[in-house]
Formats: C-alpha cells, structure tokens, sequence
C-alpha cells in the first residue's frame, strides 16, 4: 500500500482525475512544491460546471504519522466553519484509490506575501497598499481568534496568500500543531519558526497573544521589506535583538509596534485591531484608500509600480485606475456569485458524499454519542461515589489525622479555617522512593537524565487543584481581585488565570489560618503522587485511555474547551484527581533546564532570583503528550493564563 500511494503520488500529472468515486477532480498544468506534499490547481468535476479550486496532495510519508493525520483531519473540519473574505475556504479532505490524501480549497493565484518580501517586491507597493494588507490579515486573525477561541499558531508570509480579486487569503491550517510531535525535515520548510512568539519555543499551549507578536513581525516585514528573525533565530535571539524603526514611524507608531514585538505576552495589545490601530493611528489613509482594492494590489505587484506622475497622464492614471478599481469590484462582485453557486453546487455534491461515506460519518456521530452517554452515566455514578466519599468530611466536620504513633498512609483530612470552614481535602503520604523523569522516552530533554529520588519525609498533597470556591474565600479575605473565570463559571470549577505568586500567597494565607506549613508541592513529590506507584507515562498505561483526563484529544466533554469540574474523572490509584491535564499546576521549584542536578531527597530546587517556576500536569488545552506524568515546563512567576492553575501541599511531622 505505501509503495502504491508513492507511485501515485509521483506519477501525477497534468489532466489526471483524482479523488473518490462521488468526487472527481481534474488537475490542470504543473504542480508547485509545498512542505505538505503538491499544490496544484484544478477543476472540481462534481459542480454543475467545472469549477475551479487549489489542491494540496499531502506527501504519502507525512500520512503515516497517526498524530499528523489525527490533528489534520480535525483541522480541515475546523477550518471548514471559517467564512471570511480573507480566510482561504477549505472545502474538505478527499482519498484517491490507494489511499492518497489530498484536500480542496478556493482557487489561488499563487502568489504568497513571502514571494513579495522575498523577491524585493514588497517595498514596491505604495504605502496605503502595505497598510491594506496589513488590514486585511489583522481582520482575519481577529476573525479567526473570534470563531475558534484559539490561536492560529503559525501565522507567517508562506500561508498568506494573495488573490488578484480578493486580496489576502490567510491558510487556516496549524503546520506547528501538525508537527508537534515529528522531527519531519520538510522541503520547502514552513516559515512560521522566524515569525512565532518567544513562547512558542516551549511545549505548552500558547496564548492567543502569540499572533499578535507574528502579526506584528509580519507588519515589520511589510513596512521594511525585510523579516525582523530568521528561522535560525532562536528564543534569545528575540530578546537580544534590537530592531530599527521603519522609516515611515514616527516615534508613537514604532512604540505600538514593539509593544506588540514585546517578549512578554502580557504586555501585548490584547487583539490585532488595537495593534493596527496603534501603529497607524497617525497615519490612517483616507475612506477611499482604505484598503487597496485587490486589482491594485496585484496590478502594483506585477507592473511595479512606480510613483504617480503629474499633468495629463495624472488625469489618465487616475482614470485608468478608476476603471481597474471599477473592473475589480465587478469581477469581485460576480465571482463571489460563481463562488455562491459553486458552494450551493458543492453542498448538493457533499450531501451525496455523505450518504456514499455514511459509514463513515455515521460511525463516528454514534460513536461520540455513545461516549456522551456513557460519560453521562459514569459521571452520575462519580458523583455518587464523591458524595459517600466525602460523607465523613460533612458528618464529623474535621477528620482527625492520624496520630504520631498511627500510619500517615494514605488518610484524608482538611484543616479548620480561623475565619470557619475548612481548608483543601488533603491525603497524606508516607515518604518513599521513586524514578522521575522520562522513564518511557516519550519526553523532552528537560525530563532527562532520569533519576531515582527517595522522598524522605511524609507529606500530604490535595486530594484536588483548588477550586474557584476556595480561591475566592482567599481573595475576599485578603481584599484581592478575583481572578477571571473565562465566563465558565466558578464554584467547583479550579481557579484559572492564577500567576506563581497567587498560587504561593494562598498557600502562605493557609499557613495562617491553620497554624500549619502549608505550601506549593515540590516537583518531586507531584510527580511522586501523579506515578501513584507506577512506571508508565500515565497512571493508567503509556497510551492515551478514554475518559482518563481533561485534555485536547483525552475522550470527554470538556477537551479542548474548558477545564472539568474538580474530580468530574477517577482518582488514580492514590486517591488523587486530575494531576494528569484539566489545568497545569505551578510547583514550588525554580525550573532547571535539566534533571541532572535536581534534588534527589524530594525537596524543591531553589535559588534566589528564579527567573521562571515550574509548572505540571498539563490542561485542557493540551494534547496528550503534554499531560504525562513526567512532563514539565515553565513560566514567569508573575504570568498567567486561563489553563494554569495549582493544588496545595504540606509538611507532616510528629507535631501536626
């Protein structure tokens, strides 16, 4: 089978008919190279008329990674809800016999803003069509930010494309999150590496203020004619670098542009619209240059052109502009008809595709209603199982730990509040030795070299991450803001949006209120209580198990949308939830790039000054790999984000 795809693949030509049986398309002239296999141009055959449309044929090698695969499918229907007029159009993913992959899309002209900025062709334009395309782009990712709720994540020059009648097409497709977890060497490489945001760097998922930075490197590109990074730029190289004002700024526009250039991505405009606002505000082009109409746009690209003459032949470009721009908006206006027709067409042609796939699509719709419902019926039977477990807090008020002379195994019980009430649920554990780090080389060089660590004092953990409930009496008690819930609610939901120092304050407020040393769990003994005893990458197995965790790809409701009430899943063997994904949990440590010289009893690494804390666990957010036990990563202590969150830990000796 792959030696038949590689021939397929190899042996397509001009007029060749692709796709399945219901829906054919005609592949017109030559193929152009791009990272994810052929461009090609072509007319779907299933229209009334031959209708034309771009196709990528995915290269056969990229299709035998699984989690490729995985995440493009899931994007193409992503993308697939996306309708605006400078979002390309995915139409859908097709297989051709022998098992060939390809998917469609609006017809392009192929021309990319990295042709313009490569070719030197970009400072060519006039200034008001540089600020249109600028435009343009920042109203699709603002547009896509809207739709998806999620950042784009590799917006760069090489999935801009440029429409002689519609102006910029952003590719709504992720290469970054398709290749997160290959080491693929594609040729023509992607270029989202010399524009992605400092953060991007590390394994966790990013925040949606990560386009604002490439948004902002593109429009420095624009404005310059030349990129601010290079691919080999690495995280340094964005602090290190200091960039030169474009000519045209004044001193007000090139601070708005570094803001959004910022290595800090709190400190970025919260959308791309405040950002164009704020490098423009100054220099804003009148209503009727707005954004140059896509005949000019492309007409200035390929004519170069030059500066506008005097006299007559003034009179006469303006004319002959005036009627290009007239022309434009006709062929503009009448194509959007064709393109109406073409997606009523399409829409007929996919019904029919839909019965032909029926068992296909209709596996999969029963397939998620099966899991639907039986996560209904598990959680009700969670919840039951909560409610007995948690009898004996709500009966006897405080469970009375164990005595110095009883067993610290394994015993649940909360403190007494001085101000009433009660702390976190919290089970005790005994001291005990463990390896940590990638022990199933799954992992990071930051989970190396693995070690063995002899936890060498009892300490107890809480049974959950702290709610919103919790965090809130905190913030009451302390006169402090309360931390955005995201409009998800708050409760018994765990608290978002909380930085390292939040996180260690409570602790600290704890300590107060309970006469007892409260504090954040070391990294040591997280992991400890995440491994439960066991050696795989989750507590559960080494593969991913339905129903298991809350992340991106994990089997429940809440995946990729928003974390899951406290303990919604089963506890792992020690009786803790949700260390694996629902949010990341900051930790007490300072990050160490390795594990080579980590603490081998079970106690923090420190230093004075850390620059970034550790965080675990994964969220909600994230995709399986992330929520491995082993897995860590890190932040500064002062950010924040709505997939961080914490759980609380304690030291247990004689006296308490």
């Amino acid at each position: 089978m792959d030696n038949l795809q590689q021939q397929l693949y190899l042996s397509l030509n001009d007029a060749n008919i692709i796709g399945p049986e219901h829906h054919r398309f005609k592949l017109k002239g030559n193929s152009a190279p791009h990272p994810l296999g052929q461009l090609w141009q072509a007319d779907d055959l299933s229209t009334s008329s031959p209708t034309p449309v771009s196709l990528i044929v995915i290269a056969p090698e990229l299709t035998k990674h699984k989690g490729l695969l995985a995440a493009f499918k899931k994007q193409i229907i992503r993308a697939k809800g996306l309708r605006h007029k400078h979002i390309l159009s995915i139409y859908g993913y097709f297989v051709h016999r022998g098992g060939l992959l390809f998917f469609a899309f609006e017809a392009l002209d192929g021309l990319t803003l990295a042709n313009l900025i490569h070719e030197r062709k970009i400072s060519k334009l006039k200034e008001g069509q540089q600020r249109g395309l600028i435009h343009q782009l920042a109203s699709a990712v603002d547009f896509f930010h809207q739709k998806t709720r999620t950042p784009h994540g590799a917006i760069s020059p090489d999935l801009i494309y440029i429409n002689r009648q519609a102006g910029v097409k952003l590719f709504p497709l992720d290469p970054r999150e398709l290749f997160a977890e290959t080491t693929f060497q594609l040729e023509p490489a992607f270029l989202y590496p010399a524009y992605q945001a400092p953060e991007a760097f590390h394994p966790n998922p990013l925040p949606i203020v990560s386009d604002i930075y490439s948004v902002a490197c593109i429009s420095y590109a624009i404005l310059t004619g030349n990129p601010p990074f290079t691919i080999s730029d690495d995280e340094a190289a964005r602090v290190k670098k200091e960039l030169k004002a474009p000519t045209q700024m004044n001193k007000s526009q090139w601070f708005a542009l570094q803001q959004g250039l910022t290595t800090t991505p709190e400190q970025r405009q919260p959308n791309c619209a405040t950002l164009i606002e704020a490098i423009f505000h100054q220099a804003e082009p009148t209503t009727n240059q707005e954004e140059p109409s896509p005949a000019d746009t492309a007409t200035a690209e390929i004519a170069n052109v030059s500066a506008p003459q005097s006299g007559d032949k003034t009179t006469l470009y303006w004319l002959v502009g005036s009627f290009l721009f007239a022309a434009g908006v006709t062929v503009g206006f009448f194509a959007s008809l064709l393109l109406a027709d073409h997606q009523r067409q399409q829409l007929n042609g996919h019904i029919e595709q839909w019965k032909n796939q029926a068992s296909m699509w209709k596996a999969t719709s029963e397939d998620q209603t099966n899991q639907i419902l039986q996560m209904e019926a598990e959680i009700n039977q969670l919840k039951e199982q909560t409610l007995a477990m948690s009898t004996p807090f709500q009966a006897s008020g405080v469970q009375q730990r164990a005595s110095a002379s009883e067993p610290t195994h394994f015993v649940a019980f909360h403190d007494p509040l001085s101000i009433g009430g009660f702390g976190p649920d919290m089970i005790s554990l005994p001291a005990g030795q463990f390896q940590m780090g990638d022990i199933n080389r799954q992992g990071d060089d930051n989970e190396k070299p693995v070690i063995t660590v002899n936890v060498q004092k009892p300490f107890a953990l809480s049974r959950h991450e702290v709610t919103f409930e919790q965090y809130d009496r905190f913030a009451e008690a302390t006169q402090r803001k309360r931390p955005n819930d995201n409009g998800w609610g708050r409760g018994q939901l765990p608290v978002v949006n909380v930085s390292w120092n939040d996180a260690n304050n409570y602790a600290n407020w704890l300590r107060e209120q309970t006469g007892q040393p409260y504090r954040l769990p070391s990294e040591a003994e997280w992991e400890y209580a995440a491994r439960a005893g066991t050696s795989s990458a989750y507590w559960w197995g080494n593969e991913l198990s339905s129903q298991k965790a809350v992340c991106d790809g994990c089997g429940t409701l809440w995946d990729g949308e928003k974390p899951a009430p406290v303990g919604s899943l089963l506890a792992n063997p020690w009786g803790f939830n949700d260390l694996n994904g629902n949010v990341d949990e900051w930790v007490q440590d300072c990050y160490t790039e390795t594990l080579a010289n980590y603490p081998k009893d079970g106690q923090a690494y420190l230093q004075a000054g850390c620059e970034y804390r550790a965080m675990r666990g994964g969220s909600w957010f994230d995709i399986g790999r992330v929520v491995r036990s082993a897995s860590r990563y890190r932040h500064p202590p002062t950010s924040t984000r709505n997939t961080w969150g914490f759980r609380v830990a304690l030291d247990l000796n004689d006296k308490n």
